[in-house]
């Protein structure tokens, strides 16, 4: 049972098909998912085949294609005579794709202590620099995710373990969308900036024990932050 919840819960967050022919409608439907992701759109509002088609600079067509590939993915739900709005995630989806993350991260966390390299950390390092750069940009929600969501993909990457980084990108896709809806209802933003500084000495040092609690509270804020409400 417990295999077959991961499983519906890594083939709905695998909203990225792994491999896709270069087209307008492959064009569109990327384009389209980048303004999911970005949090572009604001609360209740829809998407509009024909602004789109006028935004990217093509046909309806492939926009319209590209609309129906990412409602049958359950990213987006046609609203008859309104347009397409981004499908809810809900409290209990959220909360489900937390509690896997845990498991793979924390695994990832222990393997990445035991296969660190000295480029892998300086790439960390980096990131965690450009991290905290973003953090006191407050206009930059975008930025503030999607740079936290690379660090956390960058462990799971130092754990050498192709399928599980998969795994956990396919998550964090998920919660990107959770964590910008989030901030949209009036969240504040978590200070995870802290956790991942010092999940990257943890790591550096090969503390395995340091760097799993340490994700497990970084991915937890989230949890708390739905939990509370």
């Amino acid at each position: 049972m417990m295999l077959e919840k991961v499983q519906s819960i890594f083939d709905l967050a695998n909203t990225k098909p792994a491999s896709r022919p270069s087209s307008r409608k492959e064009e569109a439907y990327s384009r389209i998912l980048e303004i999911v992701l970005h949090g572009e759109m604001e609360q209740n509002t829809c998407l509009n085949e024909q602004k789109l088609a006028e935004r990217f600079g093509m046909s309806r067509a492939p926009v319209r294609e590209a609309l129906q590939m990412l409602c049958s993915e359950r990213i987006l739900e046609n609203i008859p005579r309104m347009g397409y709005r981004v499908v809810p995630i809900s409290v209990k989806e959220t909360i489900d794709a937390i509690n896997v993350r845990l498991l793979l991260e924390i695994e990832s966390a222990r393997l990445a202590c035991r296969n660190r390299s000295n480029v892998a950390l300086a790439r960390l390092d980096e990131l965690i620099a450009q991290e905290k750069r973003i953090e006191t940009d407050e206009e930059s929600i975008h930025s503030w995710i999607t740079q936290g969501d690379v660090v956390h993909q960058s462990i799971a990457e130092l754990s050498g373990n192709i399928v599980l980084v998969r795994m956990i990108v396919s998550l964090i896709d998920l919660m990107r969308r959770a964590s910008i809806q989030l901030i949209l209802e009036g969240k504040d933003k978590p200070l995870s900036i802290h956790y991942h500084m010092r999940i990257l000495r943890a790591v550096r040092v090969g503390n395995e024990k340091e760097a799993e609690e340490l994700l497990r509270k970084d991915i937890i804020i989230i949890k708390d932050m739905i939990t509370q409400g």
